[in-house]
Formats: C-alpha cells, sequence, structure tokens
C-alpha cells in the first residue's frame, strides 16, 4: 500500500493578518447532489491516480500512497467482502486506531455497498457487544490482537462472517484471517470500482457514526453518502481555501469520530487536503512535528495543551529570550486588539507585529510544529476565552464553527479572521443550509447533509428530526454583532474539552448501583476530564457508620469523614470499571447537603437542574480539576 516517501513539508508563507477572511466572499462552488464515495474514489483513481491520496508512517517512515494505489487495495478488499457473502445494505463494524488500513477497509465497505460502523478503539466488551448487536454487523476489521480480544469476549462475535485483522502477524482461523490474506483471496476486481461507482446512490447509506445517547445507550447515527459528501462541504462557507490550494491535515481524532471520517476519509475525496496518518494516534505530537499541518480541526483540549506547554517552555528559557517574549506580546497584544477593531489596521502597529511574529512567534510554534498552521479551527465544546486570545496574540488565525455528527459538517462559523472568541459566528452562505431559532431559543438547521436518523430508535429520530429540521438541543442568542453564541444546552449531553461527547445520566445510573449513593451529578462540559458530585443514601450511611466509632450527627458530617469517603472512593472505583476508560470519573466530592427541590436543584419529581447545579457547587466542582494549564495560559496574557 504504497512505498516509501522521502519527507520534507513545503514551506509555506507564514500567516499575514487581515480584516476578513476570503472565505466571506467567495461564492460557493456548484453542489455534488448525485455523487457517492465510490464515484470520488473512481474520478480520483482516472483524474489524479498519480498523485498522492494520503500518508502513513510506519516504523519511523514516512509512506505515500497515490489515489491508483488507494483505489486498486479499496478494490480488491471490497471483491473478498463480496466473495464472502456481503450483501448490499449489510453493516460492516471497524474497530481500531487511526490507520491507512482503517480508511481502505472503509471504502472497500462503501465500494461493496455495505455500510460501515465504526467502533471505538478503546470501547469496552461491553460497548463492543452492544454496537455488534445494535448493527447487525456481519463482517468486522480489527486492528490487532487487542482489539481481537475484545470482540471475541462479545457474544456477538459468533453471528460475524469473518472477522479481519490489520495485523497480519495474528494467526488465522475459521472466522479469523488477516487483512493481505483476505484481500489476497479475491478473484477478478479491475472493474469492480466502476462497476459498483454505477450502483451506488446518493441516499444510499454509508455509515453508522455513534453518538451518545441522553439517558441510555449511544444512538447509531444513519449517514447517507450525500449525508457525508455535503456535510463536507459545508467548510467551503468558512474555509474555501481546503478546495482551492494544497493542504496538509493530520488525523488525530478516532476515525469512528465524524471529525475523524471527514478529515481522513471524505475531505480528501472532495478537496485539496491530503491526510497524514501517525504511528497511532496517541503519537500525535510527533506527528505534528512531522507534518507541520496547514490545516486543522481539533476539540479545545488540544489548542489548550499546546498552549499550556508552549507557556511552560517559555518560562524556563533564558532571561534574554522571556523579556523578548515579554516585549513581543506586548506589542501583539496591541496588534490584535488593533485587528479586531472596526476600521482600517494601523500599518505600524502591524508592521511590528508582524517582526515580532517572524521573530519570537513562529520560532516559538516551529517547536511543536504548528508554526504552518494557516487554518485553524475548534469545535465540539466551549473553547475557554482565553486560549483564544493567546493563539490569537501569537498570530494564530483561530476560529470556532459549529457542528453536530447528525449535520456532519458545520452550519454556522467564524468568517471573519481574529474573530473575538465566545461565538459560533454565522450561519454559512449557502442557500441550502438553513438556520433558524425557535421559540425558546433552540437552534434548529435544515439542509442536503443531515443525518436520516437514529439506527432502531424511532422515537429518537422524531424527537431531533422534524418537518426536514434538526433540532440541535442547543440553545443560542443572537449578540449585538450577529454572531450566534451558545448559552445553555436542552439535551443532557457532555462535550468534553477533548471532543467527546458523553451521556451524564447514563454514568449517573452506574454510580447509583450502589446503596451508599441516593444521587450523583456527573460534571466535565468543557474539561479535561469528568467528576462526580456525590449524595449519599442518608439511610444506608446511617446504618454502615453504627460500630465504626463514627460521630455522625447531620447529613453534612459524611463529607469530612474519612470512613464515609474511603467507602464511596470505592463505589465510584466498581463504577469505573463498568464504563469505558473515557467515562470514568477521575475525582468526586461528596455533597455537603442533600439535594432537593428546596434548594433549587432538583425538581419536585426528583429531576437534576443541571444549570442550577453547576451554579451552586461551582466552587465544589472546580477543585476537582488541576488548573495548572489555565493559571499558565491567564498568566501568560496578564505577566507582561
Amino acid at each position: 500500500m504504497g512505498g516509501p516517501h522521502s519527507f520534507f513539508p513545503p514551506v509555506l508563507p507564514p500567516i499575514a493578518p487581515s480584516t476578513i477572511a476570503s472565505s466571506a466572499i467567495d461564492p460557493p462552488p456548484a453542489a455534488h447532489d448525485d455523487a457517492t464515495l465510490p464515484s470520488l474514489l473512481r474520478d480520483r483513481r482516472d483524474g489524479r491516480g498519480e498523485a498522492v491520496a494520503l500518508f502513513q508512517k510506519r516504523a519511523g517512515t514516512w509512506h505515500a500512497t497515490t489515489w491508483g494505489e488507494f483505489a486498486r487495495d479499496a478494490a480488491a478488499l471490497s471483491r473478498a467482502l463480496l466473495d464472502h457473502g456481503l450483501e448490499r445494505g449489510d453493516h460492516v463494524a471497524i474497530m481500531g486506531d487511526i490507520s491507512q488500513d482503517w480508511v481502505v477497509a472503509y471504502m472497500a465497505t462503501v465500494c461493496a455497498g455495505g455500510v460501515a460502523v465504526g467502533i471505538y478503539f478503546t470501547s469496552s466488551t461491553e460497548e463492543v457487544e452492544y454496537f455488534l448487536e445494535d448493527s447487525r454487523s456481519k463482517f468486522a476489521f480489527v486492528a490487532g490482537e487487542k482489539e481481537l480480544a475484545v470482540l471475541l469476549r462479545s457474544r456477538q462475535a459468533e453471528a460475524l462472517k469473518k472477522i479481519v485483522v490489520f495485523d497480519p502477524a495474528v494467526p488465522s482461523s475459521k472466522t479469523i484471517v488477516s487483512l493481505p490474506r483476505f484481500s489476497a483471496s479475491s478473484s477478478d476486481c479491475a472493474s469492480l470500482l466502476d462497476e459498483q461507482a454505477g450502483k451506488a446512490r446518493a441516499q444510499d447509506n454509508a455509515s453508522i457514526v455513534y453518538t451518545s445517547g441522553t439517558t441510555g445507550n449511544p444512538k447509531g447515527a444513519i449517514l447517507t453518502h450525500r449525508s457525508l459528501i455535503e456535510g463536507l462541504l459545508t467548510i467551503r462557507g468558512f474555509c474555501p481555501a481546503l478546495f482551492r490550494e494544497p493542504q496538509r491535515v493530520v488525523v488525530h481524532l478516532p476515525l469512528s469520530h465524524v471529525v475523524g471520517l471527514g478529515q481522513g476519509i471524505v475531505l480528501p475525496l472532495i478537496s485539496e487536503v491530503t491526510p497524514y496518518f501517525g504511528e497511532t494516534g496517541a503519537d500525535f505530537a510527533t506527528t505534528i512535528r512531522d507534518v507541520r499541518p496547514t490545516y486543522w480541526m481539533a476539540p479545545p483540549r488540544f489548542y489548550q495543551r499546546y498552549a499550556a506547554e508552549l507557556v511552560s517552555r517559555i518560562n524556563a528559557s533564558a532571561t534574554v529570550g522571556r523579556k523578548s517574549y515579554r516585549f513581543a506580546m506586548s506589542i501583539a497584544q496591541k496588534a490584535l486588539a488593533d485587528r479586531q477593531a472596526d476600521g482600517p489596521d494601523d500599518p505600524f502597529l502591524q508592521a511590528l507585529f508582524a517582526t515580532c511574529r517572524d521573530q519570537v512567534f513562529l520560532p516559538l510554534l516551529a517547536e511543536i510544529g504548528l508554526d504552518q498552521l494557516r487554518y485553524p479551527y475548534t469545535a465540539s465544546a466551549p473553547m475557554p476565552p482565553d486560549v483564544v486570545k493567546l493563539w490569537q496574540t501569537w498570530g494564530v488565525n483561530l476560529k470556532e464553527v459549529y457542528g453536530q455528527t447528525e449535520l456532519v459538517g458545520a452550519n454556522t462559523g467564524q468568517i471573519r479572521d481574529w474573530s473575538k472568541p465566545g461565538t459560533i459566528g454565522i450561519p454559512i452562505a449557502d442557500p441550502r443550509w438553513k438556520t433558524r431559532i425557535a421559540g425558546d431559543g433552540e437552534m434548529l438547521v435544515t439542509g442536503p447533509g443531515l443525518f436520516t436518523g437514529y439506527l432502531n430508535k424511532p422515537d429518537d429520530t422524531l424527537e431531533a428530526l422534524r418537518d426536514g429540521w434538526l433540532h440541535t438541543g442547543d440553545i443560542v442568542e443572537v449578540r449585538p454583532d450577529g454572531q450566534l453564541a451558545i448559552i445553555d444546552r436542552r439535551k443532557e449531553i457532555i462535550n468534553t474539552s477533548g471532543g467527546k461527547s458523553i451521556s451524564p445520566a447514563q454514568i449517573e445510573n452506574e454510580l447509583r448501583r450502589s446503596p451508599y449513593i441516593s444521587e450523583a451529578v456527573v460534571c466535565g462540559d468543557g474539561r479535561k476530564y469528568l467528576v462526580a458530585l456525590i449524595e449519599v443514601d442518608r439511610i444506608a450511611m446511617t446504618d454502615w457508620v453504627k460500630g465504626r466509632n463514627e460521630t455522625l450527627n447531620d447529613y453534612s458530617d459524611f463529607c469530612s469523614s474519612e470512613a464515609v469517603i474511603h467507602l464511596i472512593e470505592g463505589e465510584v472505583a466498581k463504577a469505573n470499571q463498568r464504563l469505558a476508560p473515557v467515562e470514568q470519573i477521575k475525582s468526586f466530592r461528596i455533597l455537603p447537603e442533600e439535594l432537593s427541590a428546596e434548594n433549587g436543584v432538583m425538581t419536585a419529581t426528583r429531576k437534576k437542574r443541571r444549570k442550577v447545579l453547576n451554579e451552586r457547587y461551582a466552587v465544589l466542582i472546580d477543585s476537582l480539576y488541576d488548573d495548572s494549564e489555565d493559571s499558565l495560559i491567564r498568566q501568560a496574557l496578564s505577566n507582561l
């Protein structure tokens, strides 16, 4: 699948400050109304067969794969699936870290008429069992022994016709076969891609992408070929440069995530973006230093982590370097305020900033591989304003957009360069996409790229899709300058700063399985990890402390008792064993009072008022997080 490549990213000129992005005036190109993923791959093979489709790093060496090679590999694997009984519309599960093999397995599935079901490679056996049962997958691809072991512990594994393992070293059996051996068994496939491109229709299902349910198991969003293609084409509304000039992107999110799927598979088929896959997803920092991406869409957590790392390096540098940095920052902050103000830029101030950028900030960004990042975006969770301001002060034109799995791409985005943080911009300028605000403030979206429903969940589908409009669950307001801002959320979903969408209710249910926990409140929206506030059961706890030499007269005594804290610590650990790593509670506090309607945090029927809970216990919640990174970033903006 491609040969070694002597890898030297081309040097691009630094970003030049401007007031209005070109995306605000570019006319929208023609739509891809009838396009499908197989037809797009065929067109790439025929029109750009010798051009590079993607890069994969293996054993320290970057390997390039051309569109011709990619199409050949996908067709061979498609033929193998068809030869082993895959029928049109069958579901095929794919579980593994980001890799070229994952991409080929995905394209082979959809080119054979199947529907790809992405499974996070960190999923537990229970989660894998649910995904396989819910999707009724007929085949499964797994990366290696670790994923294979998890899958085989699932009762649903016996229903699979074949389990194909990317790792060629894994021994084969009746139903288990390595990817090279499986592909090699395929019959003639020279014309398969043309045949399948002729059969596929834009309205055919292509993917099932699981997203968190509000009260139960994850929901499988059904995405058609049109959903994926038109959803990704919304990027033209806020970043048309991706469709005009070559760009490099590091694929860092799992390909089972809609952003990873878009960046690593769909976007390269319709734009000038070339994806790069590192040795592992966890090694994305090394990959970014290698690649020096020009485009990146990442959750807030990634930008926050990198900002804290750079500030730490600055603080640890020599005195002369710190003085130069502080002087450059004093100019850069004034220059940013000048660019964000109405009216023409101050040419002298901007010239000073250009010198600071070239001499101080770009060398600093080069240390982490982000010195050529021309088009940085963030979405999926609230972005701390100080983080945005710091990146913009360094000359990185970071912008926020809004999107969901259910609409694949983005319906709003910040268009103006150096946009102030705290908004999700304005609706994209594509007449086929419309955004409106309901009477209660909920943002509604309609357009050609919407999902078609949730797999096996008709009630959830009817709640989300009504008369062709997606009810996003996010409450927005229009700011005086016309920008939209999210002010509340109707759905009980937590979006972590790492880009994970998680149902707090499901985790709270696991915690409440303990006889000592009467209620739990899981928090973590916009944060690095999940924490919990615990309401202990007064009666059960009173019985437990009898005979333990504990004097606990009031409920408030429970939160300071070391014995009680130790007990609840064990109960939380038990719940964590039943949860996926991203869902696990990293820290908790026992509440000093019982939750009730009287103190305003619960309804009369014991439903949580999450906004009130977060406000009332804000100090307690903040104490559960390590704020060292936030402090570094705040200091970087204030101590000049």
